[in-house]
């Protein structure tokens, strides 16, 4: 039989593991709201494009335009970011969940 100070150890571990799972969670959940307001980010600037082009094929000035170039680099840019977050969550979530597999 456990004696209470084994009982109290036990339980000690068990809630600073879960507050630890809890900060990872944390963590993973912070990135995806990152990236979920990247990937608006990058919607709009394809709309901004898209409406660009439109407008600039349509008086025909598509010529060697400066603002297209910046634009393609916004969207270069957020894409990017967009890879590099997905990395993060990657590291997150196999490092987090890969120290203590055992399930306890």
């Amino acid at each position: 039989m456990l004696t209470k100070r084994q009982v109290t150890d036990n339980l000690k571990e068990r809630l600073a593991e879960v507050a630890d799972r809890g900060k990872l969670f944390g963590q993973a959940l912070k990135v995806r709201a990152d990236m979920a307001a990247i990937r608006r980010r990058l919607r709009t600037s394809y709309a901004e494009l898209g409406e660009e082009v439109y407008r600039r094929l349509q008086s025909g000035a598509m010529d060697g335009d400066h603002r297209l170039l910046t634009m393609k680099e916004q969207i270069d840019g957020l894409k990017s970011e967009i890879h590099q977050r997905e990395s993060d969550l990657s590291d997150i979530v196999n490092t987090g969940f890969g120290k203590d597999d055992s399930g306890a």
